[in-house]
């Protein structure tokens, strides 16, 4: 098996990080990946907003509707974690906002945090997507802009978070033929 495929099969998100901030050169070099790759029309317009400051991202949680939590009974969970705890276990909170027809952009910002979840795992950084617009920006998506210093021209569209993990134990593949159904 090549080592991008063994990648891309041993992926999994990670929601609980160390409390160590990634390192300027690893935050650098997977933010320069990231501005590499264009998005489905091909004009690259993305502006990434790196957070790793504690009390912006407790400000960015309360204005988003998805993590904001109104009582402290709240339960929703992503994979089984309260969200209410993602965010402070996370060391780099990273929203990338794109401009042009957010149509196709939206999508492609996803795509793109994805393939940023495969470079970072070069550099022993792992990651968890978190959200799209729709689910999670869209509702305070001015203040959230402002908030973040965010360019008017763009629009925030993807969300994830980035960090050192806590424990690195190797994932184990699992194959599931009946996952899988070929008509032809």
């Amino acid at each position: 098996m090549n080592n991008l495929m063994r990648k891309i099969l041993l992926k999994r998100s990670v929601y609980s990080f160390s409390a160590n901030l990634l390192r300027e050169e690893d935050l650098m070099a997977i933010l320069e990946e990231g501005k590499q790759l264009s998005n489905v029309v091909n004009n690259q317009a993305w502006h990434f907003t790196a957070i790793q400051n504690k009390v912006v991202m407790k400000k960015f949680a309360e204005l988003n509707a998805y993590f904001a939590i109104k009582t402290g009974t709240d339960d929703r969970t992503i994979s089984g974690r309260n969200i209410s705890k993602i965010i402070d276990n996370i060391s780099t909170l990273l929203v990338i906002s794109g401009s042009g027809d957010i149509k196709y952009t939206e999508d492609a910002a996803s795509t793109l945090f994805g393939s940023m979840m495969l470079a970072a795992d070069s550099y022993g950084v792992k990651s968890c997507w978190l959200g799209t617009r729709e689910s999670m920006l869209e509702e305070n998506s001015e203040a959230i802009s402002q908030l973040l210093q965010i360019p008017e021209e763009y629009t925030p569209l993807c969300v994830g978070g980035f960090g050192y993990p806590i424990d690195d134990t190797d994932v184990k593949v699992t194959y599931l033929d009946s996952v899988v159904k070929i008509i032809r």
